[in-house]
């Protein structure tokens, strides 16, 4: 048989295309990049600071136990870079004086804000600001992001559907007034990938409810191609095809309404984005569908997207910062940025709250530890994952010591199964040393005026 391109698709009716995972039958590809140069980049966002005593693990370097906060994540306490003691200095060397809006737009960019012309509104939030420059996932999206189906992949989990004003919606930018804005309904984000760029939603959507889902639309491709493989990748594909539909069964009803769900069971709970009244910093807002399930289903996208290869650097922004959810998941009935405000009086519910986040990290690693790339590690193993929160302690605001975990061990660039305390280097340091990680050499990044590259990490 003549050895599949990577970039195969099987296409059927209607425009629909399917993205394939990596065969042996593709062949020996080119490394994207050298041996020792990291492959991909993912940033997991969670809002409102934390609980340090809670979250801090004791003990040091590799001699460290989890905290009762990060204890969701001990299956993988050896991929882990629990990283405490950064400090985004860039925030309070910002104009404005809302720390939400400043540690938000500082957070991955580590330049200073900029206020537009409508200046500053309730509690002193930037009404129509910017980041000072792109953020750090962007500048390197656009060297290893070059040549793929998306230069990078932004997804959210209620980010956008806010009564907050818009400078706590967004944590990436492309350039200064340029931002990436995350894509929060589940079932656009799995058309643009899966679905033909070519068509439009609405053609996607009725092609898929004539003819069942993706996989029926190219259901004889991709039987003809399976008889054509050996055992091994007949495996992968039959896997592939049903992370495929189990997604679907979860995508078909979102946003939908019942009559078009008809002959689809999906899975239970059903994600849905149907609006309903909530409050939203004490006040009535309209909420959009069940946080819970529309993350997992996300983190199903973020998953088949990097195994596809169809992007190498993705982020997840869970909520806005300034977070107004009420985790009713783990039944807290108060707004998650209110609590922050109180942590003594909050704090065992803060800690729940964090604990979740936690639970939902570790479920990202478990999807990227389940893929075996096309060089025989994990999709884990090549990575860079980085789970940061615009604060430390909320109910100060605090933007030093902050709780930063790193995962992965980015082809060699990352040394995790440690935990590091650093003494209040500026944040920008450990940006510069992600460049290095992706080969691009670098001596600081963001604001000149804190130059260096933070060491320790390998």
């Amino acid at each position: 048989m003549k050895a599949l391109s990577r970039r195969t698709l099987l296409r059927g009716a209607g425009g629909i295309a399917v993205a394939l995972p990596f065969l042996e039958a593709m062949g020996t590809r080119r490394r994207a990049r050298a041996a020792g140069v990291a492959k991909r980049f993912i940033v997991f966002f969670s809002a409102n600071g934390t609980i340090m005593n809670n979250w801090a693990p004791s003990g040091a370097d590799t001699n460290f136990t989890l905290s009762p906060i990060l204890a969701p994540l001990q299956a993988h306490r050896n991929d882990l870079l629990v990283l405490r003691g950064l400090s985004n200095e860039v925030s309070y060397n910002s104009p404005g004086s809302n720390a939400h809006d400043l540690s938000m737009g500082t957070m991955l960019t580590a330049m200073p804000m900029i206020i537009g012309p409508s200046g500053l509104g309730r509690a002193d939030h930037i009404i129509d600001g910017t980041a000072g420059g792109p953020s750090i996932d962007q500048v390197i999206a656009k060297s290893i992001g070059a040549g793929k189906r998306f230069t990078s992949l932004s997804l959210g989990v209620q980010s956008t559907s806010t009564i907050l004003e818009p400078m706590v919606t967004k944590m990436a930018y492309r350039a200064s007034s340029d931002p990436v804005i995350p894509e929060d309904d589940p079932s656009r984000a799995f058309a643009a990938l899966f679905g033909d760029t070519q068509a439009s939603q609405a053609t996607i959507l009725a092609t898929q409810k004539r003819r069942g889902t993706v996989l029926d639309a190219v259901l004889g491709d991709l039987t003809s191609l399976s008889s054509t493989l050996g055992a091994s990748d007949r495996v992968k594909l039959d896997a592939h095809a049903t992370s495929i539909r189990e997604l679907e069964k979860q995508l078909l009803t979102v946003g939908s309404t019942t009559d078009a769900c008809r002959g689809v069971t999906p899975t239970d709970p059903m994600v849905s984005l149907k609006p309903y009244s909530c409050l939203q910093d004490s006040r009535p807002a309209t909420c959009v569908g069940d946080f819970a399930t529309i993350g997992a289903a996300q983190l199903g996208i973020l998953q088949l997207a990097l195994a596809c290869d169809l992007t190498r650097v993705a982020t997840i922004q869970w909520s806005t910062a300034e977070s107004t959810v009420v985790h009713s998941e783990i039944m807290i009935s108060n707004e998650h940025h209110k609590m922050s405000h109180d942590d003594v009086n909050n704090a065992p519910q803060l800690a729940q709250v964090n604990t979740w986040y936690a639970q939902r990290f570790s479920d990202l690693l478990d999807k990227l530890a389940a893929v075996t790339d096309a060089d025989g590690q994990t999709l884990l193993d090549g990575s860079v994952v980085f789970w940061v929160n615009e604060l430390s302690a909320g109910q100060v605001h605090n933007r030093r010591d902050l709780p930063y975990v790193l995962a992965g061990q980015g082809n060699g660039t990352l040394r995790p199964g440690r935990y590091v305390v650093n003494k209040g280097d500026p944040h920008n340091k450990l940006h510069a040393a992600f460049l290095n990680m992706f080969g691009l050499q670098a001596s600081g990044f963001g604001d000149p005026r804190y130059p260096g590259v933070l060491t320790g990490l390998t």
